[in-house]
């Protein structure tokens, strides 16, 4: 069995209609779409509804679950530390929903807030791939687009290459 090594090859292109070109190019010629990565300074619409990448939807429906979540934690919280602390209550409830509201409500943001910064920095891609070079990342902050992909062997990133020379990109 032949051991893959797998080579992250990126090009430079001035603009997004050029990218788009690229990952079409690079589709024709047989590597997958989860093999193409495209960065932006901006964030590209029309790129990304045209190769149907997914969209953020499930964020929110999260968020909410987040907030579910913190509540539950919020109730059992409250509820087990006043049965637990012994409080001396004058022969009042010892749990009541009106003292724990604020807890609650604190919780419930506090769950959401945590569900929404997870999903940021997983849509993000922050922990799963390594950071552009500093060429790259100049490039992309004087509003060039960049284009890479992973390439499985030397003939792949051959074909890469040509892809992105037919273009003129400037290849990192």
């Amino acid at each position: 069995m032949v051991n893959q090594v797998r080579e992250r090859l990126t090009a430079i292109v001035d603009s997004p209609h050029q990218a788009q070109r690229a990952a079409a190019g690079l589709e024709e010629e047989g590597f997958s779409r989860e093999d193409i990565t495209v960065m932006s300074s901006e964030p590209l619409p029309v790129f990304i509804s045209e190769l149907g990448l997914r969209s953020p939807g499930r964020a929110g429906l999260l968020a909410i679950a987040g907030g579910i979540a913190g509540a539950a934690a919020a109730i059992v919280l409250t509820v087990w530390t006043a049965r637990h602390m012994g409080l001396v209550t004058g022969g009042m409830p010892i749990v009541t929903p009106w003292a724990f509201g604020i807890i609650a409500y604190e919780m419930i943001a506090l769950g959401a807030i945590l569900v929404t910064l997870v999903m940021t920095v997983y849509e993000a891609g922050l922990l799963r791939t390594p950071p552009p070079s500093p060429v790259v990342d100049s490039a992309i902050a004087d509003g060039k687009v960049a284009v890479s992909v992973n390439c499985a062997n030397e003939m792949s990133r051959r074909v890469a290459e040509a892809v992105f020379s037919k273009l003129g990109a400037k290849i990192d």
